[in-house]
């Protein structure tokens, strides 16, 4: 048997690059774009700075003249007027006399076939203090009030002076005074 040689071992070196991040003069690759941008920003500017400051040919200042406005008051001197020769007269409204039955009114009694009661309080259970024929004339003081369904006003009667209430029923409005 012969014998071969062991085979070569064979070695191989590899070489990582790393991927350049600079341009070869040695500068990041964003300077040169940024460079060249304010470069041309600057010279934009100083161009537009030239020509708003500096005047064209043939160009003049406006002269605007000068107004100035002083007010001065006038005295009010009063004038002498006529007298007005007779006062106007007011004229009053009359006032229209409320209709129906009301207070500071009058009442006639009519319809009760003999005497109206005139009661202490409103209502048919309170007690009678006087009798009034028809043909009556009564003041109206107080009411309307609602009681026993019945609606009741307070009365007095001019001839003795009495006071009390009485239905409504039974009463009619007095035109005349």
């Amino acid at each position: 048997m012969s014998s071969s040689p062991p085979p070569e071992q064979t070695t191989q070196t590899v070489r990582r690059v790393k991927a350049r991040s600079q341009r070869p003069s040695g500068g990041p690759l964003w300077l040169g774009p940024t460079l060249g941008c304010l470069a041309g920003i600057c010279a934009v500017v100083a161009i537009g700075a030239l020509i708003a400051f500096r005047p064209f040919k043939g160009t003049k200042a406006v002269e605007s003249p000068l107004i100035v406005v002083t007010v001065t008051a006038t005295p009010i001197i009063p004038t002498a007027t006529a007298r007005p020769t007779a006062i106007p007269a007011a004229t009053i409204t009359p006032t229209p006399t409320p209709e129906g039955l009301y207070i500071g009114g009058n009442a006639i009694v009519a319809g009760t076939g003999s005497a109206l009661r005139l009661r202490s309080d409103p209502g048919l259970q309170s007690t009678t203090l006087k009798t009034v024929s028809d043909g009556a004339r009564l003041k109206i003081l107080e009411g309307p009030r609602d009681a026993d369904d019945l609606r009741w006003w307070r009365l007095h009667d001019p001839v003795d002076g009495a006071e009390g209430w009485a239905v409504e029923k039974y009463l009619i409005p007095a035109t005349t005074p």
